[in-house]
């Protein structure tokens, strides 16, 4: 016969099973996965790679990057001056960078009050969305006081705004770049270490870097055509909100993705 369980034994299992009777299983927050120095070394040699990678087509990249704003802008049909840059300034990690100066509008005084009652607009018909589309509610509030403390400040002290449509693409796209270096080592830290196949751990930072490269000039070419029709007082949405941070976005969404791949390898998986 088998012996009775004691009482501590019985609640122990109790403790282990959920409402309807099954096993509660361990939160994968607390998981404990194996981490082989191997795993370690192939990660950090995948990194370096993709960093010389990036740094000897730095230069290809600076001038790809200027040659599409500039054809960009010229398709437009925008004016003032679109030019390349010039290596001169550029230290050992940074990149050159065209020089984007456009012909701005003519300042207006009612164009803070135009952008502060569709403000005002916005900010109450997201009110009426439903409960599905509040985070999007939430984003375009957010936007609107952003862009409403640009409005407040513009309207008072316009004259002393220091920032100029130039300065925001050349900071732009270096700050994307440096982004590009910072991926892999990022993904050493947060994707390299679990136990991902070596083409999977390449496949995700390829496709990270692509899609920067990609986006990057797009990106800075509607800025600067935005900028060209509402004026300096659009600069600030645009730098704080639809700036670095869109392509921050991108790589966490990216990284998401890459972290559902199945995993097998040297006969673990990861635990799902």
């Amino acid at each position: 016969m088998t012996k009775p369980s004691s009482t501590a034994e019985i609640v122990q299992r109790l403790r282990a099973r959920g409402h309807r009777g099954g096993n509660i299983a361990q939160h994968r927050a607390i998981w404990r996965l194996p981490l082989p120095m191997g795993r370690v070394v192939a990660g950090c040699a995948l990194a370096l790679a993709f960093s010389t990678a990036l740094m000897l087509l730095r230069p290809w990249v600076g001038m790809a990057w200027g040659d599409e704003v500039l054809w960009w802008l010229r398709a437009l049909a925008l004016r003032g001056q679109f030019v390349p840059g010039s290596a001169d300034q550029v230290g050992w990690f940074g990149l050159v960078v065209p020089v984007v100066i456009p012909e701005m509008p003519v300042p207006d005084a009612n164009t803070p009050l135009k952008h502060g009652a569709v403000l005002v607009l916005l900010w109450w018909c997201t009110g009426w969305l439903s409960d599905a589309a509040k985070p999007l509610a939430f984003f375009v509030r957010l936007g609107v006081l952003v862009h409403g403390a640009s409005v407040l400040f513009f309207m008072f002290w316009s004259a002393s705004f220091t920032h100029t449509v130039a300065g925001h693409v050349a900071s732009g796209l270096r700050q994307t770049w440096y982004l590009m270096l910072a991926t892999p080592w990022i993904h050493l830290m947060t994707y390299y270490l679990f136990p991902f196949a070596h083409w999977q751990r390449a496949a995700l930072t390829a496709a990270t870097l692509l899609f920067l490269f990609v986006l990057t000039p797009l990106q800075y070419a509607l800025h600067v055509a935005l900028a060209s029709m509402s004026g300096l007082i659009l600069l600030p949405l645009l730098n704080l909100m639809f700036g670095v941070m869109l392509p921050v976005v991108g790589v966490v969404a990216l990284y998401g993705w890459g972290m559902a791949w199945a995993a097998p390898i040297h006969g673990e998986r990861r635990a799902r």
